[in-house]
């Protein structure tokens, strides 16, 4: 425990609603830059529970934490008390705790909070709300976030990829839309794939829903997300900065690797022989990716429905051009376009 008397944060309501829960946090009486030493050791002597307490300026903007192991460090020897009287508590704080905005995602947190020194690892970090100290987060609270996000992942996972499923999707897409950071939805639908799946039977069907899920897992970094909405369709979130180049490269490698789940005489043929709705004789094109692209910024969209519904008329242009496409938002761009039927 942070603090036997500790409470509760309250949920803050308004448009930048924090994405931790209240019951993550803990709050503890900070105290002030400029106090003397002692009266902190004080706190920590009436309260055997105490673990750290945040060190705040007169703005309630934070600056460090005191910790029990750094009061047994300056205070634990038979003189300490009467050399340290007259210092204040600088001489007790750790610089470099680790201070996070609520709206920081539970993964983000996580990572910051596990890459540490050991003497340290076990320090709770300090919450902020728009630069104000708001409480403190302790290990255990992290570590049982994530399990409970895993095990949430786990149950919602598509089978065959291990990707995230609907719930995760949605859950994280919020969790953006929330916090108001910008991000870029990329929602991806093969083409001709049940013309493959027919030719060729689900085994080798299921080769190219893995190839897809390994391009999207090689090609983002690690604060972008991926997910398997089911079938043939992919969301990826990604970086504002860097989503084109990710997606092209994604998309050239498709184009490579995909080439090589077909026969030597398709491949070389350039199309597949099937037959449409109507049992008629046709030449259906090789499989492509079409990639429907949603710039979010910050309040531009309120939920994962409205977003979906925006993904969906957008993936619907990017199906009306041939071969590998990206459109975003009406505007289309093209990484290949060949001549050949409307996609399927």
């Amino acid at each position: 425990m942070m603090q036997s008397s500790a409470q509760l944060i309250p949920y803050i309501e308004n448009k930048d609603r924090p994405v931790m829960q209240a019951g993550e946090l803990q709050y503890a009486e900070p105290v002030y830059k400029g106090m003397m030493a002692t009266v902190v050791l004080e706190r920590f002597c009436h309260d055997e529970n105490l673990m750290a307490l945040p060190v705040v300026n007169k703005k309630m903007e934070p600056v460090g934490l005191v910790t029990r192991r750094k009061i047994v460090a300056v205070f634990g020897h038979r003189y300490a008390h009467e050399l340290n009287r007259r210092k204040q508590v600088d001489i007790l704080m750790e610089e470099s705790a680790i201070m996070l905005d609520i709206t920081t995602g539970i993964k983000k947190i996580s990572l910051a909070m596990t890459d540490r020194n050991d003497c340290i690892a076990y320090d709770p970090a300090i919450i902020t709300h728009l630069g104000k100290y708001v409480g403190l987060l302790s290990v255990i609270s992290i570590l049982k976030s994530m399990t409970d996000l895993r095990i949430a992942q786990a149950l919602d996972s598509n089978p065959l990829t291990h990707l995230p499923g609907n719930n995760s999707i949605n859950h994280e897409i919020d969790r953006r839309l929330q916090a108001g950071i910008p991000f870029v939805l990329a929602y991806l639908d093969l083409d001709w794939f049940k013309v493959f799946n027919d030719a060729y039977g689900y085994e080798r069907g299921d080769r190219v829903i893995l190839l897809v899920a390994t391009l999207l897992r090689d090609c983002v970094t690690g604060v972008d997300f991926v997910g398997h909405v089911g079938g043939d369709d992919f969301v990826v979130l990604l970086e504002p900065a860097e989503w084109r180049s990710l997606i092209e490269l994604m998309l050239a490698r498709f184009q490579r690797e995909s080439l090589l789940l077909y026969d030597a005489k398709d491949r070389e043929r350039g199309y597949l022989l099937g037959e449409n709705r109507q049992g008629e004789k046709m030449n259906f094109n090789l499989m492509s990716l079409s990639t429907a692209v949603v710039l979010c910024e910050k309040d531009t969209f309120k939920s994962h429905i409205e977003l979906a519904e925006v993904a969906g008329e957008v993936k619907h242009q990017a199906k009306l051009v041939s071969g590998n496409s990206i459109v975003v938002n009406q505007r289309c761009y093209e990484t290949e376009v060949s001549e050949g039927p409307r996609k399927a």
